[in-house]
């Protein structure tokens, strides 16, 4: 088997094609041509798993057989989807949190006596971002009695959203939280044997902040009850097209409250997708109240 894994032959540009249609409505995901060697690599394991000779032959098997094709779609965008993630990656947003947008909460708290707070991160993968959101809001609030806080963590991948759900990382993963916050919010737990690296584990006092969930951005109205203060989607709507990213971006207005946040990521902008939202500066965006 090893041999015949060792000389795959390309997929051919019908069946990219294939699987790019597939990703684009079931995901909103648009997979360029120069991605077609990504495609190819990231199913072979599929391939693998099923004993098939070749990811072709995986292809195949998803066009002509629609059992097969159910129930694998889910373990498809897992592998297509992709799940870059840091702690406090682009930290001016958390500085933004506790600098600008906590203050204006507390603000408007005295005036309605509402102590509410509740923000979605919608393309959590692996959980980085959302600890982060969550470890900002117990310092700022630390302090702060009475308030009721809720992060909402989702994924489109069944995989990374487990791995989020458990809260464990090795050491590496941890390199920009400060050695106090990783003693206040961390367990460090060792391996006895010796044979592996300690591992760090979410204290639970911190976890009970979130509740994790699968979410695909194309399907809505969005699973919530209540509207959000603030709504992070990060390095993720570049991946769309155009028509989607105005579909979803819209459908963050919907379960956004009036003036709350939506913060993006870096190398993306709404600039000639929405009018919904007020630019407030470095990818963060304020739903504009309504008439």
């Amino acid at each position: 088997m090893e041999d015949t894994f060792s000389h795959l032959t390309q997929i051919t540009d019908d069946e990219f094609h294939f699987v790019k249609e597939l990703m684009h409505k079931e995901t909103g995901i648009f997979l360029a041509d120069h991605k077609k060697i990504m495609v190819q690599s990231r199913l072979n394991s599929r391939a693998r798993f099923h004993k098939m000779a070749s990811v072709s032959d995986y292809i195949r098997a998803l066009q002509a057989d629609r059992k097969f094709f159910n129930s694998e779609l889910t373990e498809l965008i897992n592998r297509i989807t992709t799940n870059k993630t840091d702690f406090f990656r682009e930290n001016h947003h958390f500085e933004f949190l506790k600098n600008v947008f906590f203050p204006s909460l507390e603000e408007k708290a005295d005036k309605t006596g509402r102590k509410t707070l509740r923000i979605w991160s919608s393309a959590s993968s692996t959980g980085e971002e959302p600890y982060s959101i969550a470890i900002t809001c117990a310092e700022y609030f630390a302090l702060k009695p009475g308030w009721d806080i809720k992060i909402y963590a989702s994924d489109i991948d069944t995989n990374v959203v487990k791995t989020a759900q458990e809260g464990i990382y090795k050491p590496d993963r941890l390199e920009p939280i400060s050695e106090a916050l990783k003693r206040k919010y961390f367990l460090r737990v060792k391996d006895l044997s010796g044979k592996d690296e300690d591992l760090y584990h979410v204290k639970p006092e911190l976890k009970s902040m979130l509740e994790f969930r699968k979410i695909n951005l194309l399907e809505t109205p969005y699973p919530f009850i209540e509207k959000m203060d603030c709504v992070f989607c990060r390095n993720v709507i570049i991946y769309f097209d155009k028509p989607t990213q105005k579909k979803i971006f819209e459908s963050f207005e919907k379960v956004l409250k009036d003036r709350g946040l939506l913060i993006i990521g870096h190398s993306e902008t709404l600039f000639g997708i929405s009018e919904a939202y007020k630019f407030l500066g470095h990818t963060v965006y304020q739903k504009k109240p309504s008439i």
